[in-house]
Parts: structure tokens; C-alpha cells; sequence
């Protein structure tokens, strides 16, 4: 499917990703100023009804629902061609299958996201409802100023409980869903979400793909030194017999908070910032978001702009400090790509007040464009970018709190306010932050402002 301009009000960005049955896009309700994600069925099976009886039942089930662990369906639609579709929370941190791909989690982080997605999948059963395709590419992340939200997503072969007992198909995931599953006619029941909870679980702490059942190696073996109720828990919930697996999906979870809350739960070769790094996140932004309302007090007359309002992106582990007069128009990618390519980024966190029109330089679009690279890095070379005309830059050191480095900086870029670049690091560390500035007026000292606010963990 070719991308389309529009559904609806909803003006679309881009694809997000496809399946069998939908194709999701990124788009932009303009009325409210806000991203969505929009779910639609494809082309093939526009007029098949049960498939779209389907697609319009996993719609009413998560309005039904309406939980903070699962995907929020906002509107539902049909297209001229017949074809439904369904507007929904954008989860602007991919899925947990991105995490898991990127290296192994610390122990105390995997069993976080597995309480929130069990917590998910409690609010489904506890509205009559199995899941029957748990797995990590369908468990999405959103930014939210405490911290990083799990969204339990993609009902499509969510059933009733009721009707349990007349699965005439198998559905389901190789390798996450249960033995019962793969039997056409069996007699299913919410264990079978907790035989994929399991299959879940043993990825999010080993990093491998769950076993074929039946599982025998526990993953304690190949990481050794998780605790033996965690290995216990996780070897039931992979049990080929359900009978001897966890009761449901709240009595799973109930446990893996129990051993998540046990004192002697992190081993003690991991160093005490390491073991608590998720916390310590969320204290330092929490405290943020808390200081906002100090900050735009206290802020001295005379400096309009100076309050800034905090920015963060767990996929690069920084925060950055943008303008709080931005706030009604900023538009956030967390994969925005740098507009220097001398600088060596591949991408990064980009809050802009037009997003689509941040790398052109015929249009007023200001925002900040924060990464993180590994290494102290030369940038001396971004001097010589061509970004404003042929301009030579105003070249300065920086000295912003516990960064030091340089910025390039062009009073006047292309008419369009102006643009700064710069490269900071804090000494003894091996890290380099990079900076983008786009500014309707030239401020360093606004620049020095959001600089001394950066923060990376």
C-alpha cells in the first residue's frame, strides 16, 4: 500500500509497520496537535467480514478496557474503499522486542516491563478476554514524564473467555504461545496467556528466543545468578501442562513483584549506580518535571524564553531542556536524524516545533537536536558546514554547567531565525553530547541554558 496523504483528519507521517491483516501509520491529528498511530486493514481482506468483524471487535475491547497498560483506541472509521480503521496511542519508544534486541537488560529493568505487561494482561482476563498473542514485538513503549509506559497491544486474536472452548483455528506465535494453542479445537483458557507470559519473561532475561516446549533449561543457566524462585516461577509458566502453571495472569505477576521486591534480589558483582540506574531515571525525572512550576517562577525578568521544560529519551538515555514557551507546539521523534552529517550521529532525540519541516531550510521550524556519542569526539569540522549560506559561523567555547566544549553558531540562518551546533562533554568522561539549536532569535545565552540542562546516564 502506497502511503496516503490522509484518513480522515488525520494527516499521515509515515508507516510505522505491517502485519496479515493491517498496516499501522504514524500520523497527526492537526485539530489537537497531537501524534497517534492509525491501525489499518489491508487491501486483501477488505471484503473478508469475519476479518474485519475481527479487526472491529479488537477495537471495542480496548475501549472497553480503557487501562493505562494497554493501547488506547481513540476513533474507529471506514475508508471509501470499505476498509476499517482505528486511531490509537502512538508509543513513540517502539516495542519491547526493539529493547531486547539492542543487548541484555539489567535484571531489575526486565522485571519492571514484565510486571507492567502482566498487569496488561490482568486487565484482560479480568474483562473476560484471552490475549492469545503475547509476545515482545506486541507490547509497545511510550514516554511519559515518570518514566517509560508499557502498552499491551494487537488484540487480533483475542477471543472471549466464554468462548474458549470453540477455537475451531489455532492463532498465536511460535515459540511464545502454548502447546494448546497449536491444536485446532482445544479447550483454551488464560493459562495459555501465561505460558506466553513465561516465553516473554525467559527473552527479556536471558535474550534469547524462548524454548520449544517443553522448556527444559531454566534461564538461570545461561545467566547465572538469578534468583532460583525466579527460574521456579518461569519454568511453571512454561509447563507443557497447564495445570501446573500459574493460576492466571495477576498470580504470575503477583510473584514476579514479590521476587522483584526481595531484598537480596540484584546480585552483588553489579555495581550499586548500575543495580539501581532504572530508579535513579525516575527520581531525576520526576524531580524535573516537578521543578517546572519552580523554575518558570523564579525566572529572572527580562529573560523571556529562559524556562525550560524537561525532554528525555530512555532509548538514548538523555535529557534535554527545551523552551517552555515551545511546549503548546513541540512535536518529539526519539530516531531523528542529525541535519550535520559531519557530526557522526545516525539519530537521536528531536523536540521541534514542526517536525516535518525540521530539516528544510525554507521553512521556520525551531527545536533541539540532542545524541549521545560514544567516545570524545573532534567536531571542529562542523565549522565548516554548510548550513546557513556560505556564512561562516561565530565559533565560541562553551562552559554550561558540568559540560565543556564548542559551539558554531550562525546569527542568521537563511532568514529563518538562527542555528547553533556544538559539541560538549563533562572531563573524565568518554561520552560526547551533540547539539542541534534551531532559534527564532540568536540567544547563546539560551543555548548555554539548555546545554547546562542536558543530563545523560
Amino acid at each position: 500500500m502506497s502511503q496516503p496523504e490522509a484518513f480522515g483528519r488525520y494527516r499521515v507521517i509515515r508507516r510505522l509497520g505491517s502485519g496479515s491483516f493491517a498496516t499501522v501509520w504514524l500520523a497527526q491529528d492537526d485539530l489537537l496537535n497531537h501524534p497517534v498511530a492509525i491501525k489499518v486493514l489491508a487491501e486483501n481482506w477488505a471484503h473478508q467480514m469475519d476479518i474485519q468483524h475481527r479487526f472491529l471487535e479488537e477495537a471495542r475491547i480496548l475501549r472497553q478496557t480503557d487501562s493505562t497498560w494497554l493501547v488506547a483506541v481513540h476513533d474507529v472509521d471506514v475508508l471509501p474503499d470499505g476498509r476499517p480503521y482505528m486511531v490509537m496511542t502512538y508509543a513513540d519508544q517502539g516495542s519491547v522486542a526493539d529493547l531486547v534486541h539492542r543487548g541484555r537488560l539489567p535484571l531489575d529493568e526486565a522485571l519492571r516491563l514484565l510486571t507492567e505487561i502482566g498487569q496488561g494482561i490482568t486487565v484482560l482476563h479480568n474483562h473476560g478476554t484471552i490475549h492469545r498473542d503475547i509476545k515482545p514485538s506486541n507490547v509497545l513503549l511510550q514516554s511519559s514524564p515518570v518514566g517509560q509506559r508499557v502498552l499491551v497491544a494487537d488484540l487480533g486474536f483475542a477471543k472471549s473467555i466464554d468462548e474458549a472452548s470453540g477455537f475451531t483455528a489455532a492463532a498465536g506465535t511460535p515459540g511464545y504461545m502454548s502447546p494448546e494453542q497449536s491444536i485446532p479445537g482445544g479447550d483454551l483458557d488464560v493459562r495459555s496467556d501465561v505460558y506466553s507470559l513465561g516465553a516473554v519473561a525467559y527473552e527479556l532475561l536471558t535474550g534469547q528466543s524462548p524454548p520449544r516446549p517443553p522448556a527444559k533449561n531454566p534461564p538461570g543457566r545461561i545467566r547465572p545468578g538469578l534468583p532460583p524462585a525466579l527460574d521456579a516461577l518461569i519454568m511453571e509458566a512454561l509447563s507443557a501442562d497447564r495445570e501446573s502453571r500459574p493460576a492466571d495472569a495477576k498470580t504470575f505477576t503477583d510473584r514476579v513483584r514479590a521476587i522483584r521486591m526481595a531484598p537480596d534480589l540484584l546480585p552483588k558483582s553489579d555495581p550499586w549506580w548500575y543495580r539501581h540506574r532504572m530508579t535513579w531515571r525516575r527520581v531525576i525525572t520526576l524531580a524535573a518535571v516537578l521543578l517546572i512550576p519552580i523554575l518558570t517562577l523564579t525566572t529572572a525578568p527580562g529573560k523571556p524564553g529562559l524556562s525550560l521544560t524537561p525532554v528525555y529519551s530512555a532509548t538514548h538515555d538523555l535529557r534535554v531542556g527545551v523552551p517552555l514557551h515551545w511546549g503548546d507546539e513541540l512535536q518529539v521523534d526519539l530516531e531523528a536524524p542529525p541535519l550535520s552529517s559531519e557530526a557522526g550521529a545516525e539519530s537521536g532525540l528531536l523536540a521541534t516545533t514542526d517536525r516535518k519541516n525540521w530539516h528544510s531550510d525554507e521553512e521556520d521550524s525551531y527545536g533541539i537536536f540532542t545524541t549521545v556519542l560514544p567516545g570524545v569526539h573532534d567536531l571542529t569540522g562542523l565549522g565548516d558546514t554548510d548550513r546557513c549560506g556560505n556564512h561562516a559561523p561565530v565559533e565560541r567555547s562553551l562552559r554550561a554547567g558540568p559540560w565543556q566544549g564548542q559551539a558554531w553558531e550562525w546569527p542568521e540562518c537563511a532568514s529563518h531565525g538562527s542555528f547553533s551546533s556544538a559539541a560538549v562533554h563533562e572531563p573524565g568522561t568518554s561520552a560526547t553530547v551533540y547539539l542541534e539549536i534551531r532559534q527564532p532569535d540568536y540567544r547563546p545565552d539560551l543555548v548555554d541554558d539548555i546545554i547546562d540542562q542536558v543530563e545523560i546516564w
